[in-house]
């Protein structure tokens, strides 16, 4: 790959089905023991952390693997026959896991883990014949080392991606092969450099109505060319509401005490609606900016205390509130598309007019509507969008038509 190439990385989730699962469970209980062996020698020489992460694996391979001197290791590993990268991938894990206790103490004084419950992760070695369909792990059955065949169900990888060391999670009933893919992008161009080249911009402003967001696309002096209104709010929170009113049916049929873990199933739903919707808006957005070859999308800054006041009155389950997880989805999927994501402060956006730069005089919130003193009329989340991809471009220094 050149080297102004990009890249992002993205975890995918598929089920994992075998005829033993009970061996991946004893290989992630060795797996664990051997972490924690690590762990607890990290935490005797805590001066081997500052070393970086992979002179600290050398310097504990050295204190309990045999070496080509064949002297006995200050700590010899009381396993025998383990798996090189198997090793190596329990090391990472307990490094990783002591650094974040040798962290905590600094602020939080407290006891160390008494067990480790890391996910397996399988390094190049441990693994074979990788597709979307199968894959074969090396497992330990509590005896010995076996290849063993496992099934797949999920997503294809896309075509050009890299797919990284995968590692298996036990989710309930099921068995879970996450692995992380790596996305290469060939435009790493900064924000300056495409604002400079004049490429288009998407401005966004979320509102709290049945529209999720309001879109609007304008070429690199500033000219507006597209809008675009997400919507399906009203139906979002219709269905949120749906949920909600079966919680509270659910609580007063127990005395309308608060239970531990009560209406799990409910409080999951919802969870997973909300995720659902900012996926699928975030993808619509990129989608729509793919379509119209933006090269920058401009999200609204604001101060945490304004934002935390707004998203307390607009609730957990509004529209509003679910602005927190688009803007989260977007970056890594814009990014995939050659797409920068930045955010600029907000402030003063909508209280001129984006037509003629007048105060505004009249804003409805119910009908998201604004009247500037020059007597220009129209949306109001739109005008806000506006004059957020106008400060944007006067920031990097080029001035607005």
């Amino acid at each position: 790959m050149p080297s102004n190439t990009g890249y992002s990385i993205t975890t995918r989730r598929l089920r994992l089905c075998c005829g033993h699962p009970e061996w991946l469970r004893k290989t992630q209980d060795f797996y664990n023991e051997i972490e924690s062996f690590y762990y607890d020698l990290l935490l005797a020489h805590e001066e081997l952390g500052e070393l970086g992460s992979q002179k600290t694996l050398r310097a504990l391979e050295v204190l309990t693997i045999m070496g080509r001197d064949k002297q006995v290791p200050q700590n010899p590993l009381p396993w025998e026959k383990v798996p090189l990268y198997f090793r190596r991938a329990a090391i990472n894990s307990a490094i990783a896991a002591a650094k974040s206790h040798i962290s905590r103490q600094k602020s939080i004084p407290g006891r160390k883990a008494e067990k480790l419950h890391s996910a397996v992760t399988y390094y190049k070695g441990m693994y074979r014949d990788f597709s979307h369909k199968e894959i074969t792990l090396k497992v330990w059955t509590g005896e010995q080392w076996k290849w063993m065949r496992c099934r797949l169900y999920g997503r294809e990888f896309p075509a050009e991606a890299e797919l990284m060391s995968p590692s298996v999670t036990f989710e309930k009933k099921y068995l879970m092969l996450h692995v992380p893919v790596k996305e290469f992008t060939a435009d790493t161009a900064t924000v300056k450099q495409r604002i400079q080249e004049g490429r288009k911009i998407c401005a966004i402003q979320f509102t709290n109505g049945d529209v999720f967001a309001v879109g609007t696309v304008c070429d690199g002096m500033g000219k507006e060319t597209d809008v675009k209104f997400w919507g399906g709010g009203k139906e979002y929170t219709h269905r949120c509401n749906q949920i909600r009113k079966k919680i509270e049916k659910a609580r007063k049929s127990l005395g309308g005490e608060k239970q531990p873990g009560e209406n799990r199933k409910y409080w999951m739903h919802l969870k997973h609606l909300s995720e659902h919707y900012a996926h699928e808006i975030s993808s619509q957005i990129i989608g729509f900016c793919l379509e119209k070859q933006v090269s920058l999308i401009v999200l609204p800054k604001y101060k945490k205390e304004y934002t935390d006041y707004v998203m307390i009155g607009s609730g957990n389950w509004s529209t509003m509130h679910l602005s927190s997880g688009i803007r989260s989805n977007l970056p890594y999927k814009a990014w995939k598309n050659g797409i920068l994501v930045i955010e600029t402060y907000a402030k003063g956006i909508s209280e001129t007019c984006s037509v003629c730069g007048a105060p505004v005089k009249t804003a409805n919130r119910k009908t998201d509507e604004y009247t500037c003193e020059n007597g220009h009329r129209g949306n109001r989340s739109l005008n806000s969008a506006r004059n957020l991809s106008h400060k944007c471009i006067l920031q990097f220094g080029k001035q607005v038509v």
